[in-house]
Order: C-alpha cells, then structure tokens, then sequence
C-alpha cells in the first residue's frame, strides 16, 4: 500500500515556468481548489506587499512610483514567491502551502531560495570558465563570459527577481522551458556546462576545422558549437574512425547515408541511442553527460530525416575543412604619386577625345592601383571606357577592386558618389563577362578571405 501514488489534482507540467505562481492560481481557482475569499486574501497580501516594497524602493521617502515600476516591482514578488513554490515536488502541496501561509512568508523564502540559486549558479558559471573551450566564434564568450558576468552585476533579487538584462545571444541545443530571472540562467548555465564538457574532450584545432566545412567564417554566424561536434562523434562510432580527431569523410557520410535512409524517425532515435551508448563507453563519459546526450538524440533524429530526405547530410555530418591551407591572393595597391602631378596626369586624360589615347596616358604614366583607381573615380570615364581599362588589369588586380568596392545594397547605392557607384557596376558588369572558371576564383577569393590587399 505504501507504494501507492497520491493522485494529484493539478498537472505540474500545465503550469507556466516563467510565470509559475499566476499559473498555479489559475488553475487552482479553476478546479476549486481555491475559494474565491482565498484568492481575495492572497491578493491583498501580494497588495501589501506591493506597497512595502514599494517604499523600500523609495527608501523611505514616499510610496509613490511610476506605473512600470509598480508593474515590475509586483511582478518580481511574485515571480519569488513562484521560485519557492516550486520546490514542492507535488502542486497541490503548494497550493496548500498558499492557503495556511502569508504571502509575506513565502516572499521570504522565495527571497532566501533565490540567493540560493545565485550562489550556486555563480559557482556553476566559475566552473565553465574554469575550462572554457576556446572557439573563434564571438558569440560563445561573448555570452558566457562577458554576457554572464553582465547579468551578475545587473541583477537585482529584490525589486526585479524575474529580469535578466542579457540577450543570450549564444543558443544551447537541448529545448528548454521558458524560465525568468535566475531561474533562466541557472538552466542556460547547466546546458551550457554540458556542452562545453563535451566539446573538452576534442581538440580545439579539430573543432574549428570541422565547424569551418560548415562555414569557414562561423565566428561571426549565431551557431551551436555542441551539435557539429556530437553529430561529428556519433558519426564516427557508427563508421568506426577516430572519434577523437572528429575523422569524418565523404565515404563517411556515404555510409551513414545508407544506415538510415528508409528509417522512420523512431528507428533513427534507436540507432543513435546505442551509437550514444558506445561513444560514453569509449570516452568514459559521466552519468550526467550521457544522459544530457540522450536528451539531444530526438532532436537529432530529425535533422538527420530531414537531412536524409533533402539529401544535405553532409551539412549535418561535417567534413573538416582547412581554409588556412587554401592559396591566398596578395595584390599590392603600391604607393600614390605627388598630387601635383597626378592632377596634371587626370586633367590630360580628361582633355583627351579618344580612349586610345586616354589609355596611353594610363599606361605611360599610371603605375600602382592605388592611382589607378583614384584615375578611375576622378577622371570622369564613361561606363564603356571604365570597362575598357578593366579588362587590361590582371585578374589579381581586378579581384583587390571588387574586394575593396563590393556591390552596394540598395540603400548604400544612395549614399555613393556617382564615380563611385559606376566603378562598382563596372566592375561587376566585366566579371559577368570572364568566362565561369575565372568568375568563380574571383567570387570565391574575395568570399572567403584570399585575397589579402596590401597598403603601402
């Protein structure tokens, strides 16, 4: 008998995470849990609340404040008082707590539960930083370091208990609830701790090449640096190459093609859950990790449906990529001339009737592309002439030109000089012109990087 289960009236899961006190009214109210003179009583103590905190904002001096402020300040009750009411493992138990305690009582403990949660979450984040994986992708420090530490400084427990002040510009993989205030961030840290103990066991030269055959510029993209490293460690289990190097090939992802495509996403979960069990196996991989890893595996499985389907499994199964390996461009822009004489030189080009001409004057007396390219922008050329001088540069040449004047968008178009806009589709208007294998070493070198201008 003692093992029977108490049957419980309110669903835990129904209750709203951010705003878990208004929530469990509602619903206690609404299965008569609570009688309406309950509620009345409870809203009068979070009232007089209200206006005791209210003054202590004030210090002392008057009661009064701004509508918001008096929205926030309530709403940091009873977001407290909510922080307390969910230890209670059963919510019934804590609707009867509501009915025989003061809403000053559990304001109280709310407020002790939450300094709680500020030591512990503060020892948690220490322990990240501790062994914080290094990775060239901005919003990954820039969050838990420096976003983190803003929130510790920002926050105030006593008048804005439900604030974060942060945008967690940097996302973790497993889905949670909505939470608020410390409660947020205490969750966000515990994802973030098992992400990052995960990724540890790599390298971090293997983590950055295997995130750049996603994009070798991923510094600067809003990426989960968790999930590349995980779909790259259970594609090695089930390939049977180096979990550790992340060692995953073409022929990889061939044979992780043929493992689950005609799989239902039930049967891709199982796959993934055994592969799971043999990659915490070989690494040695703690309870707690393991089971964070599991929680990842749903999610997991569709993307790797989808992926399947699409054909684009190689964009969730990634081959390491090494940019650094890749040729670089180097153009120089040399060195300007005396601007006295390079006025003389445009004035000439200028007064001259025929391009032959025009471009004699270039050839004779025009010889860095520093001056090359102010004579382009100053010596009033039409588009066709633009062109014509164009085509006489190298491909390097051509290349460091579009790189330093890009296409503009069509609001940055209005604030170009008229030179300046015609040099840019001219530019563009000559590389449609290249032929396909000439067009693409252009596009990519300037995309990704290659082409590295030096200024004398």
């Amino acid at each position: 008998m003692g093992n029977i289960e108490r049957i419980k009236r309110i669903k835990r899961a129904k209750l709203n995470g951010e705003y878990y006190f208004q929530s469990l009214l509602e619903q206690a109210y609404e299965i008569g849990m609570l009688s309406d003179a309950e509620i009345e009583r409870i809203q009068l103590d979070c009232l007089s609340l209200l206006a005791r905190q209210t003054e202590l904002y004030n210090k002392g001096n008057s009661s009064s404040v701004r509508l918001e402020t008096a929205q926030n300040i309530l709403a940091s009750i009873m977001f407290t008082i909510g922080v307390w009411l969910k230890t209670f493992p059963n919510s019934d138990d804590a609707v009867a707590e509501m009915q025989h305690s003061s809403m000053e009582s559990l304001f109280q403990k709310g407020c002790r539960r939450i300094d709680q949660l500020m030591k512990s979450t503060k020892m948690l984040h220490s322990a990240i930083l501790e062994n914080l994986v290094y990775t060239e992708n901005i919003f990954y420090s820039s969050t838990i370091v420096d976003g983190i530490n803003g929130f510790f400084k920002l926050y105030n427990p006593f008048f804005s208990a439900q604030e974060i002040h942060i945008t967690a510009d940097y996302p973790v993989y497993n889905p949670t609830e909505k939470l608020a205030g410390i409660e947020f961030i205490q969750k966000y840290l515990e994802c973030i701790y098992c992400e990052n103990l995960f990724c540890s066991y790599f390298s971090e030269d293997d983590i950055h090449h295997l995130i750049c055959g996603y994009d070798a510029h991923y510094k600067d993209l809003v990426i989960n640096i968790y999930e590349p490293v995980l779909a790259a460690a259970i594609g090695c289990v089930l390939t049977e190459t180096n979990i550790h190097r992340l060692d995953i090939t073409p022929s990889s992802i061939k044979i992780i093609n043929c493992l689950f495509e005609r799989k239902a996403k039930h049967e891709i979960t199982e796959i993934l859950m055994e592969a799971c069990n043999q990659l915490a196996q070989r690494m040695h991989l703690s309870n707690p990790l393991t089971q964070y890893i599991k929680c990842s595996l749903p999610q997991f499985a569709g993307s790797i449906k989808n992926a399947v389907h699409l054909q684009t499994l190689d964009k969730f199964f990634l081959v390491p990529a090494y940019p650094e390996n890749n040729p670089k461009l180097i153009v120089s822009f040399g060195e300007k001339m005396d601007n006295e004489k390079y006025r003389k030189i445009v004035e000439e080009i200028m007064q001259c009737r025929y391009l032959s001409d025009k471009k004699a004057i270039i050839k004779r007396e025009i010889h860095s592309l520093y001056d090359l390219e102010d004579v382009l922008l100053d010596a009033e050329l039409s588009e066709e002439e633009t062109i014509s001088i164009l085509r006489d540069l190298s491909l390097a040449e051509i290349t460091a030109l579009i790189k330093k004047h890009p296409l503009p968008s069509t609001l940055d178009r209005y604030e170009l000089k008229q030179s300046e806009a015609t040099l840019c589709r001219c530019l563009h208007e000559l590389i449609a012109l290249l032929p396909a294998e000439q067009q693409e070493m252009v596009k990519r070198a300037v995309a990704v990087g290659q082409c590295v201008i030096c200024w004398e």
